[in-house]
């Protein structure tokens, strides 16, 4: 019985994670499953979403000044951040990040292990309020 409601309980966390597009983070979800289906621990959404990222079906993003976000879109891209709202969208651009990783190899006797890219900036919405 336990695997059939972990399974029902994976499968609405999913179809509403997936209906959101802003990048969430784990709160976001739950508030959004929490609103649907209280009997919905915390503690499980956080649990499927990190699972999910371990095993490479989501992205979870380490953005700076933000707690983890998940991205549903698995293949490599790139990240902004508005500096004053918080919120993320994709960027498709070519980065060879993996060359400037072997660049950095070395220096200070650091041996490179990941390299991110994230692009920071006011969304629209900001810009304009900030006008």
């Amino acid at each position: 019985m336990t695997n059939k409601r972990n399974t029902l309980q994976k499968q609405i966390v999913f179809d509403i994670f997936s209906q959101m597009h802003n990048h969430p983070s784990a709160g976001m979800v739950y508030e959004k499953v929490n609103e649907k289906y209280p009997g919905i621990s915390k503690a499980t959404v956080y649990r499927l979403l990190s699972e999910a990222a371990d095993e490479g079906k989501i992205l979870r993003l380490k953005l700076s000044d933000s707690s983890d976000r998940y991205d549903i879109t698995t293949k490599k891209h790139y990240h902004i951040v508005c500096r004053g709202c918080g919120a993320v969208a994709d960027v498709e651009v070519d980065f060879d990040d993996e060359r400037f990783a072997r660049i950095a190899e070395g220096y200070e006797g650091f041996s490179v292990e990941e390299c991110h890219l994230e692009f920071a900036g006011l969304c629209r919405e900001c810009a304009e309020a900030q006008d």
